[in-house]
């Protein structure tokens, strides 16, 4: 009989993740790339103290606070549909932008960030209500959001296939080839390379960005002198040596 897993609820995610480990994660994020950062639950309610909110939007939510909330559920409600980051502007012009946690492949929480003016690079500096309001580009706020989802990832563990993952993985960690050449990462990925997946198919899996498989796969073919990732699944074809998802 097949077991029926439990879905955690989101307070159980928090707990096992650690809330003192994501708050100061939180922090430390907004306060260097200078926009504001909170966890909050599928309905729009903080799981974490906000990170350096911005006095403008303290003021403007004590007056207009429903006009905001709804802003704020349309924009979870969008991640929630299409399973992926939304990033756009709020009702006073701001960016804002909502990154969905994943858990077991379902979306337990989101990151909602920005409350930032960006750089339009035709027009230049947007018209600012308030100057205490950081500007970025937008190339710079792509990468912001891009590592943050990559940051993430790190939370976006499913338990039920863990210890199979383990196991994969340590099939290269106990390869002498592979033995101290390749991080945790390199080896999930390689593992998923093995496999015949596609820079896309391992984007999903491990819910990070394509761009960044890219950059992971470049690098573990340089460190292990392969020339693609064809010669890779070769060799490991050769050595009984399998990966899988």
């Amino acid at each position: 009989m097949t077991k029926v897993r439990t879905p955690l609820s989101t307070e159980q995610w928090l707990k096992k993740t650690g809330k003192e480990k994501i708050q100061a994660f939180q922090d430390t994020f907004a306060k260097t790339f200078g926009i504001s950062l909170c966890l909050l639950d599928l309905k729009g309610r903080p799981l974490t103290i906000w990170s350096n909110s911005s006095l403008f939007c303290h003021s403007i939510l004590h007056d207009r606070r429903d006009r905001c909330f709804q802003d704020r559920n349309i924009v979870i409600r969008r991640v929630l549909d299409n399973r992926k980051t939304y990033a756009g502007k709020c009702y006073m012009g701001l960016t804002v932008f909502c990154c969905p946690v994943i858990y077991n492949r379902e979306i337990i929480s989101v990151f909602y960030g920005g409350g930032v003016y960006v750089q339009d690079e035709n027009n230049g500096v947007p018209n600012r209500i308030d100057n205490s309001i950081a500007v970025l580009g937008a190339d710079d706020l792509t990468k912001i959001i891009r590592l943050l989802e990559d940051t993430i990832g790190i939370f976006n563990i499913d338990k039920g296939t863990e210890r199979t993952e383990n196991k994969r993985k340590n099939e290269l960690e106990s390869s002498v080839f592979f033995q101290n050449k390749l991080s945790p990462r390199e080896l999930d990925i390689a593992n998923l390379i093995i496999s015949g997946k596609t820079n896309r198919e391992i984007s999903e899996t491990l819910y990070i960005s394509e761009k960044t498989v890219k950059t992971h796969v470049s690098n573990i073919l340089n460190k292990l002198e392969m020339k693609d990732r064809i010669q890779l699944m070769l060799f490991c074809q050769e050595h009984n040596i399998q990966g899988g998802e």
